[in-house]
């Protein structure tokens, strides 16, 4: 079995920072217009890419374990929760808090599962029994999958406000959540927005996270 280059440890840890710092900005344009729908996703993908980033590159690992499974324990339970109300409004549906919630499983596994290491840049060190490799399989693949399904969804921005948010059911795309709340913020914060906060690159911030927990889970195998 070949060993993975140091590079590509480094090129994660370092799109993890960009997904957090992205998500920062999402929070911040969210505050600014007083359009909280998201900030749930937005400060998920906070936690998600920080602690990333130091699972993939040592020396940027920060934080006891025990905290960061606290707190991914708390986004699952807030992601459960916000599943169930999804579908008792909506119907049974696949909710995009629920991979959200899968994610934040995920996250809380990888700590509470650490691999051994022969993997070079991972902050995680053996810490007793190793995640089941079929599980491992099987959340990879569910990442994967949604990845995927975000790329070809023609619903747009779906991935951080979901199907059923106004703008997105009415439109069938997020074209049209730029201009769903009335007008108040200032010019300088609605640019910013138009140039940042659009649902391809909301979409996009999902992707790379799904795609950088599969791979830890592959590697978990």
């Amino acid at each position: 079995m070949t060993t993975t280059p140091s590079w590509l440890y480094y090129l994660f840890g370092v799109l993890m920072l960009v997904v957090a710092a992205y998500s920062v900005v999402l929070l911040v344009s969210s505050a600014a217009t007083r359009r909280p729908l998201g900030w749930d996703v937005d400060i998920s993908h906070l936690f998600m890419g920080s602690s990333m980033a130091g699972m993939f590159v040592t020396k940027w690992a920060f934080g006891a374990g025990t905290v960061w499974e606290l707190i991914f324990s708390v986004l699952l339970v807030w992601f459960l929760v916000r599943s169930i109300q999804s579908m008792h409004r909506w119907g049974l549906h696949l909710s995009h808090f629920l991979i959200h919630a899968v994610m934040s499983f995920t996250m809380l596994l990888m700590y509470r599962f650490p691999v051994s290491a022969p993997m070079g840049a991972m902050a995680m060190s053996a810490r007793g029994s190793r995640l089941d490799p079929g599980l491992s399989f099987v959340l990879a693949f569910v990442l994967f999958a949604s990845a995927i399904f975000t790329l070809a969804s023609p619903n747009k921005g779906a991935s951080r406000h979901g199907t059923h948010a106004p703008a997105y059911a009415m439109e069938g795309t997020g074209s049209g959540a730029a201009t769903s709340h009335s007008a108040g913020p200032s010019t300088s914060v609605m640019s910013i927005e138009t140039l940042l906060a659009t649902p391809r690159l909301e979409d996009a911030s999902h992707v790379v996270m799904c795609v950088a927990m599969g791979f830890l889970l592959i590697l978990m195998l």
